[in-house]
This record gives C-alpha cells, structure tokens and sequence, in this order.
C-alpha cells in the first residue's frame, strides 16, 4: 500500500524534470524501483516482454502501436 501511495508524489516529482529524455529515464527507473519494492525482483522481469512489444510496435507500425500495444498487455495479463 505505501508503494502505491507514492506513486503520487512520484508522478508530481515527474514533472519537475526538464528535458523529455529525462523523464523518460525518471519514469523507468522509479517504476522500476516501486515495482521491485512492491513485488520482488521477477516481477520486473516479467514486465520486459510487454514494454519490448510497445516499443517495437512504435518502431515497426507507428499507426497501429496503441492497438498492438493494447492487445499484447492484455493478452498477457490474461495469460499470466
């Protein structure tokens, strides 16, 4: 629960970066950091398989990376 608590602070320390890459470095790490704290050092693992679909699917087929994006999270959710 204090996890998902401060995932507000989190979010509003976010926005204080300045340059975009910076907050995508920001954003990885600290969601990193809160789900390993969270639940374990797997479950970070387990998270690599949906985030490389989304950015190939940006790479691949910009247009529809949203939907493959979409489709393969949920898919694996189900699956898992």
């Amino acid at each position: 629960m204090l996890c998902f608590a401060a995932t507000i602070p989190t979010g509003l320390l976010w926005r204080a970066v300045p340059s975009a890459t910076g907050r995508h470095l920001y954003a990885g790490l600290s969601g990193a950091a809160l789900s390993y704290l969270s639940f374990g050092a797997t479950s970070n693992l387990l998270f690599v398989g949906p985030m490389a679909l989304g950015y190939l699917s940006m790479l691949l087929c910009r247009r529809r990376a949203g939907l493959v994006t979409f489709l393969g999270a949920f898919g694996f959710l189900i699956a898992w």
